[in-house]
């Protein structure tokens, strides 16, 4: 009997995704759209896609894909979206709103946030990035075996 394509944590997560990219919207509720706030959304909008990457793995794996191409690419795409919304939230988003706020004029005084929080997140990425190398090592190496 073949495996049914309906993968729960892949439609849980696809929903949570959904249901906090809306709560970003809403949270602010009838705040003006300035640049500050549309700047604010580009790390939450990297770790969303993170979750979104992962639900495609939850798929893959409910499906009974082996450890392939398609999750590795998977694997990595999680870990980019973690670390480039580590990077947003560290670097650019401070960067951003503090030259934003003063016209653009000078950039002496921004202060980037080296949260321990941000930075775990950083390491997460980077660690799913070389796991997802180094497992594909491996399976080739075992490919070669049989």
């Amino acid at each position: 009997m073949p495996k049914s394509t309906f993968s729960t944590g892949a439609l849980l997560t696809r929903i949570a995704v959904v249901g906090l990219g809306l709560a970003l919207f809403s949270e602010h509720g009838r705040v003006t759209m300035t640049p500050d706030y549309w700047v604010s959304l580009l790390a939450p909008a990297f770790f969303l896609g993170a979750l979104w990457a992962a639900s495609n793995a939850f798929a893959r794996m409910d499906r009974g894909d082996a450890f392939g191409p398609a999750m590795v690419r998977g694997l990595k795409a999680i870990g980019g979206c973690l670390m480039l919304g580590s990077w947003a939230v560290i670097v650019a988003q401070p960067g951003l709103i503090f030259l934003i706020g003063n016209g653009f004029r000078e950039m002496s005084g921004v202060r980037f946030n080296w949260d321990v929080e941000n930075l775990t997140l950083a390491f997460v990425g980077l660690v799913l990035i070389l796991l997802a190398r180094h497992g594909q090592k491996l399976k080739s190496k075992l490919d070669q075996f049989v």
